[in-house]
This record gives structure tokens, sequence and C-alpha cells, in this order.
């Protein structure tokens, strides 16, 4: 595993920019946006979050096809609206205990498991700029099937955490 990610280290660091500037945009513009108060997810399941995250992480994969460029406006637009959602949620009196609370401890694997999917989107572009450099591509679809593989335990990590674990903290600060 750890060849897989010293391997891909361009491509995952390049996910990984292109997530914490869509953040952080988010943040920063977050008056772009109508405020609404959100109710929380109360009811959902784990199979109910592990669908909604790994469509979206599928999709993100998908737009390898598109040489990387959906994939960073895929990843913008969805940290964008992250960003966004916490400075309403400190607008509307949550603290940051609250947000931490809320996000991090899902947000440890579904994390990780979007910047695969965006790593896996940036693939294709990859093996192109590696192609023309005279790089060796023997394990381009190697690679793509192991991010898949990690991304989908991650997200289902991450919807088992979503459901049962952050629900209960959630309550905790009640």
């Amino acid at each position: 595993m750890k060849t897989v990610l010293l391997r891909n280290k361009r491509v995952l660091s390049v996910a990984f920019i292109i997530y914490v500037i869509g953040i952080i945009m988010g943040t920063f513009f977050s008056n772009i946006l109508p405020v609404e108060r959100q109710e929380p997810n109360v009811g959902r399941t784990i199979f109910d979050y592990f669908i909604h995250n790994l469509l979206a992480d599928v999709f993100i994969s998908f737009t390898i096809f598109t040489f990387g460029i959906f994939t960073a406006a895929l990843l913008l637009v969805n940290r964008f609206l992250v960003g966004v959602s916490i400075m309403h949620s400190l607008q509307h009196g949550n603290d940051l205990i609250y947000i931490v609370t809320a996000l991090v401890p899902h947000g440890i694997f579904e994390i990780p498991a979007m910047i695969i999917a965006g790593s896996i989107g940036f693939k294709l572009i990859d093996a192109v700029i590696a192609k023309m450099r005279g790089e060796s591509n023997s394990v381009f679809l190697k690679d793509i099937f192991t991010f898949f593989f990690l991304m989908i335990i991650l997200t289902f990590i991450a919807a088992v955490v979503e459901a049962k674990i952050t629900p209960y903290l959630m309550a905790q600060l009640s």
C-alpha cells in the first residue's frame, strides 16, 4: 500500500491541495449563499450515508476522462460547500466544539476517501504526462483499482461513524 501511495504522490497532492483550497474559498465567500438553518440528519442509516458518499466519490473518480478539469471543479465545489456550511454554522451560534464534533469523527475517513477519488480523477492526465516523460505506466490500472478499493472501504467506515458515532457524540453536547 505504501508503494501505491508513494507512486501516486503527485495526484494525491494535487487532489489534497484543491480540496483544501475549496474549503478555504467556502469560508471566505460564505456570504454569497443564503443562510438556511438545517436540521440534523436524524434517522439516516449507514446505507444512506454510504451510498450518498460513495456516489459522490465515484462521480469524482469518473471525471478521469476529463483529464482532471472536472475533477478539480467538483473537488472545489464540494469542499466550497463544506466551508460555507462551517461558516453558516458559526453564524447560527454553534461553537467550534460543535462543528468539530459534527465533522471530524467521520471526516477522518471521508476526507481521505474523497481525496483518493480526486486522485483517480487526475490519474489519466498524470499517466499522459508520465508517458511524455518516458516513464512507465505499467501499474496504471492496478493503482486505480487499489484506489477504488481503498475509497470504498474508507467510505463505508465513514458511513458507520457518521450514522452511529457522530449522533451519539452530538447528543453528548446537548
